[in-house]
């Protein structure tokens, strides 16, 4: 998810019909420049060299987010494909959860966050969790800094827990539900759930953490 904002021009955007390395083109219509899907940086066009901000997002299913977002909605588009269910991730080798912090890219492996769904990681130097909810096959990536304290997580009886101080928390919106620092959320990454192939074409040096 980019905001659309560039300088001081909203811009209206959408799908090209074109690829750059097996990843969607987009194109905004108040210029017409194409965009990168994946790196949401304009490749051709008056507006090239232009990069769109990146902000956090989520890929779940309904279920798991109105539980949190009960208040909130949804939009329905019609669709000539078979609907994105669980099973459109299997198998997981397939896709990855990627990130890129200071121009340097990351990604953990659907399988490999299948078998380890609580990682605790360093993005340079600063630490994070990879969380994944298999029910939902919600991959996300956050902080694990909060107050001052670098807070290491683990399942315990399948609940995702700290450490420090025995919270239990919701992977797929970061929110400790449980424990003393109930109420409180863990701050998400900006994060790109993909194609294995097509994260590697855009970033070919990307390092990619996986069960192999």
């Amino acid at each position: 998810m980019y905001a659309r904002q560039v300088d001081d021009q909203t811009l209206t955007l959408f799908v090209a019909g074109r690829l750059l390395g097996n990843n969607l083109v987009m194109q905004d219509r108040e210029t017409e420049s194409y965009w990168s899907h994946m790196l949401g940086e304009a490749g051709a066009g008056p507006l090239k060299g232009k990069k769109l901000q990146q902000v956090p997002a989520v890929m779940t299913d309904w279920q798991s987010w109105s539980k949190h977002h009960p208040e909130g909605t949804v939009v329905v588009l019609r669709r000539n494909t078979t609907s994105y269910v669980r099973e459109s991730f299997k198998p997981d080798r397939e896709f990855v959860l990627g990130v890129v912090l200071n121009d340097k890219a990351t990604a953990w492996s659907f399988d490999l966050l299948a078998k380890t769904p609580a990682r605790n990681d360093q993005l340079g130097d600063k630490p994070v969790l990879v969380a994944f909810d298999p029910k939902s096959a919600t991959a996300r990536v956050y902080e694990r800094e909060l107050g001052g304290r670098v807070l290491t997580f683990h399942l315990i009886d399948d609940q995702l827990t700290d450490q420090e101080t025995g919270s239990t928390w919701d992977p797929v919106v970061g929110l400790a539900v449980a424990g003393p620092l109930e109420g409180q959320h863990l701050l998400p990454l900006p994060a790109i759930v993909s194609y294995t192939n097509a994260w590697k074409d855009i970033h070919p040096h990307s390092q990619i953490c996986s069960a192999e």
